[in-house]
């Protein structure tokens, strides 16, 4: 969905102006429209319960049917909804309907009873259509000024329960919460009755149990649609009293609810903690598909991220600017542009950033060949010259696993300069849950956790005893894995870590709950830094910056810091001083 224009894309199908249409099929009938529209206003109609059904689809779609009500919502490139109040004869039936009229609804206005006959059609896919009144071709205004009518409703709904108040104006009167702002620039938010609406498996171990906590998330979130959202940047989990409109649809598989009134949701960003005197800070930042064109300022669109140059200039104001807040020593990064380490690649291209945000020389980490893996991305290792000094060649993996799914991980020992002492740091990104495959081990097992489980707890299995053989050549204990691992806190790879001996420094210095991802309304985390025990004896704080999950993308944002990415960046601050 782009804009207004597709909010109800594949249910406006009927050409032309409406009223010119009907007044010259009227006269070439030979009828005169003015006595024509005072008998459709006396005609006996059928109610719009009758027509929708207490079913997911009409018993009469593909009739023609003449009825009535008050006009609810208008949407002037589509078409309009119209509403019987009181009691219907079909009490879980909904009493609204959507009817057809393709940019032809400036004189239709809310508060009109209107008479209207058409055929009655089913717009969208599966089970969730809209029912409609389509191709048009009796039409009058009975009278102005009604009142609207209004349901209270209150969420959860179910999708048996949605579908009786199809079209209807709905009030919410319950304390609702901003849970996902992915489309906020294109007027559309998710609101859900809970705080936090969180992935079941960040929570609770994949099962049955975790796959229904999904189902009743859904039903305990509902989409807002607004085009006044458009303008207003809204952080995800800002709190509004209540919430009304008209139950619509987009015209594919997802209930919207059509608002109008004005909201304010606020939300303050949350500034970054300084690193503890003489600690030595390690971030992990998915930098979602950050590719420079050809590094000379042309080369555009890219295979993936930014398209233009100047899409490229935004993305890399807002990471300079979040690296400048966060100061790294040291950064492991995913979504990488893979196009080796030359002076015009995307690798010397971040380098470049990280020097402009005023923290010091940084160099980085050149991967074994002149790619990393065969991907379009690939991860990466950043340091601060001043700080580090790299031990050795890198490493990295080229098990089975890796081989097309998992990323192939990038490892470095480094020597703290301060301290002399050293540790090992591996970089990852685990095969993520989308582009199911249709048979084998890896498909979805509805257990929560997606596809793909299989290949990324395989991906674990194989790091783990190659990182302590790399720990052991080089004489350190301490091993530092960080990364974008595609699961969630309770999922198979991330209690193959804990198996494994690491620690999760996050959930282990700043507890629980926590999230560095929102998916469909979904808070949960898929960034993680994992440590040994000698290496999690040394770390001082470990939190997640929310400065990317909560905020929405393509807008103008309070901070020049704020959505750099999609994932928030992990920070941990490691102080080799300290003797566990």
């Amino acid at each position: 969905m782009t804009g207004k224009r597709e909010v109800y894309k594949g249910l406006a199908l009927v050409p032309g102006l409406l009223f010119a249409a009907l007044f010259f099929t009227a006269c070439e009938k030979g009828v005169n429209p003015a006595a024509e529209n005072r008998d459709l206003c006396l005609a006996e109609v059928t109610p719009i319960s009758t027509i929708q059904g207490n079913h997911w689809e009409s018993p009469l779609r593909d009739n023609y049917q003449l009825t009535s009500g008050v006009v609810t919502h208008v949407d002037p490139e589509s078409g309009y909804f119209i509403e019987h109040g009181g009691n219907s004869q079909a009490p879980d039936a909904s009493r609204a309907l959507f009817v057809e009229a393709h940019d032809a609804t400036g004189n239709i206005e809310p508060g009109q009873r209107v008479a209207v006959g058409g055929r009655v059609v089913e717009r969208g896919s599966r089970r969730d259509t809209m029912t409609t009144l389509a191709d048009v071709d009796r039409f009058t205004v009975c009278g102005s000024g009604l009142p609207l009518p209004l349901t209270r409703a209150a969420l959860p709904l179910s999708s048996v329960q949605r579908e009786s108040f199809e079209g209807m104006r709905l009030e919410f009167r319950q304390e609702l919460h901003v849970s996902d702002v992915y489309s906020n620039y294109r007027g559309k938010l998710m609101l859900s009755a809970r705080s936090a609406l969180r992935v079941p498996t960040e929570d609770m171990p994949p099962g049955e149990v975790a796959d229904s906590q999904a189902r009743d998330n859904r039903a305990l979130s509902i989409n807002v649609y607004n085009a006044a959202f458009e303008s207003s940047p809204i952080a995800a989990g800002s709190r509004i009293e209540k919430a009304a409109g008209v139950m619509g649809h987009d015209g594919r598989e997802q209930w919207l609810l059509l608002s109008s009134h004005e909201w304010v949701a606020e939300k303050s960003p949350d500034p970054v903690t300084a690193a503890p005197s003489g600690s030595l800070r390690v971030v992990n930042a998915n930098l979602l598909n950050y590719f420079n064109g050809d590094g000379r300022g042309g080369g555009f669109p890219n295979e993936r991220g930014a398209e233009t140059r100047r899409e490229l200039e935004r993305q890399e104001q807002r990471i300079r600017a979040a690296m400048g807040q966060i100061r790294p020593d040291l950064l492991a990064v995913q979504e990488l542009e893979n196009d080796g380490f030359a002076a015009n690649s995307a690798a010397q291209s971040l380098v470049a950033l990280l020097n402009d945000s005023g923290n010091g020389d940084y160099a980085v980490v050149r991967a074994p060949g002149d790619r990393l893996g065969s991907d379009v991305i690939t991860v990466g290792l950043f340091y601060r010259k001043q700080a580090l000094e790299a031990v050795g060649p890198s490493h990295t993996l080229d098990a089975a696993p890796f081989r097309g799914l998992s990323r192939q991980p990038l490892a470095q020992v480094f020597r703290d300069r301060a301290s002399g002492k050293t540790f090992l740091i591996a970089a990852n990104h685990l095969k993520s849950k989308g582009s199911c495959p249709e048979s084998g081990p890896n498909t979805r097992q509805n257990d929560g956790q997606g596809c793909w489980n299989r290949a990324r707890l395989e991906s674990v299995q194989a790091l783990a005893p190659w990182l302590e053989q790399l720990a052991r050549e080089a004489g350190t204990q301490r091993i530092l894995v960080f990364g974008d691992m595609n699961a969630y806190r309770m999922e198979d790879p991330v209690r193959a870590f804990r198996a494994a001996g690491y620690t999760e420094l996050v959930e282990s210095l700043s507890g629980l709950p926590q999230y560095s991802y929102r998916f469909f309304g979904q808070a949960g985390t898929l960034d993680y830094a994992f440590a040994s025990p000698a290496l999690a004896g040394i770390a001082r704080q470990a939190r997640i910056w929310h400065i990317n999950s909560d905020w929405p993308q393509e807008m103008d944002l309070p901070e020049p810091w704020l959505r750099m990415s999609d994932h928030d960046p992990v920070i941990v601050d490691l102080d080799f001083g300290h003797n566990p």
